[in-house]
């Protein structure tokens, strides 16, 4: 058996035999920073960026990788650095923790083995697992859903999470509805086994905090996940259009006219999450939301400004030293 609840520990491959480092789980991890695999024609260039960061902020506790459908998401075609190799890269250049995700309706069984197997030699053993952005689109034959996706990964000992939209609902109502989201969590808690959730990208407070309200009214304490609240900053107006426009993140009027105001975009995004994550943390611990099973989620959305991702990496230092574990 993997060991469960170690920082790391020294493992050999079962398949290549090589040596591999078993990373601690995520039920450790209070800060994760999100790093995006660049487009091939901008790897140099992002991979000296990052070298540059990593060697700035390191108070984090382990880095997930996206798997960044291009095609699906943004209507565009870009050839990207896969998100395992990618992430072997950030092994070896950080020596911290990693967890990927993986989309499961682009794979088939025989396909989602093999990466499964990639980050075996990874020693990662904690993915996310994200299921179509569309129920009107078509896939391949053989194409996983979430819960298949699921069992396959957990014969094989990895732990698995998963992604909230806390925003998301089927019907209007005058207040924010968290119930269909609770719905789709607790189904995945229960049915799939997944323990651990990042949210989409949030710039206020309420909403999350009726979700988190919801799950402790549905969950007994012992199912209650580990979520980590999506948190990046922006540096100009370009990042709010990308982040609303493509993303579907919601950003209040009142703060986006803050932050379009201001200054410097960056310092004020900082303080803003700062200050949502003050809010939610509060409101958890009012209402028994277990305090180390939420966390953060730093990630940049535009990997070709340095100044963006830099400041993401600001963010997760920020929080790294805040949550830092003892």
């Amino acid at each position: 058996m993997i060991p469960k609840n170690t920082e790391s520990t020294g493992q050999r491959s079962p398949r290549t035999g090589r040596s591999t480092t078993v990373a601690a789980s995520m039920a450790e991890a209070r800060v994760i920073l999100e790093a995006c695999p660049p487009a091939i024609a901008d790897r140099d260039k992002a991979f000296a960026l990052l070298r540059n960061c990593f060697s700035c902020y390191n108070a984090f506790h382990a880095i997930s990788v996206p798997d960044i459908q291009d095609v699906g998401e943004f209507s565009r075609q870009k050839a990207r650095v896969p998100n395992d190799e990618f992430a072997a890269w950030l092994r070896e250049l950080t020596g911290k923790p990693v967890n990927l995700y993986k989309v499961s309706v682009t794979c088939t069984q025989e396909e989602l083995e093999r990466w499964l197997a990639k980050l075996e030699d990874l020693g990662c053993r904690d993915i996310f697992l994200v299921g179509p952005d569309s129920s009107t689109k078509r896939y391949k034959a053989g194409a996983l859903q979430v819960g298949d996706a699921a069992r396959i990964a957990q014969q094989r000992e990895f732990r698995c999470g998963g992604i909230i939209i806390p925003t998301r609902r089927r019907q209007f109502v005058p207040r924010p509805a968290t119930v269909d989201e609770a719905d789709r969590i607790e189904t995945k808690v229960r049915k799939f086994g997944l323990t651990f959730f990042t949210t989409q990208v949030i710039y206020e407070s309420e909403w999350m905090c009726c979700l988190l309200l919801d799950l402790v009214r549905r969950l007994r304490p012992e199912e209650i996940p580990k979520i980590f609240l999506t948190l990046s900053p922006f540096v100009n107006a370009r990042d709010i259009t990308f982040a609303k426009n493509f993303l579907g993140v919601y950003l209040p009027a009142d703060v986006e006219r803050m932050l379009r105001g201001a200054r410097s975009m960056r310092e004020a995004s900082i303080s803003c999450l700062l200050e949502v994550w003050e809010r939610i943390s509060t409101f958890a611990g009012e209402i028994g939301f277990p305090p180390e099973r939420l966390g953060v989620n730093a990630e940049y959305i535009d990997s070709r400004n340095p100044r963006n991702v830099d400041a993401a990496f600001e963010l997760a230092e920020e929080f790294g030293r805040l949550l830092k574990i003892k």
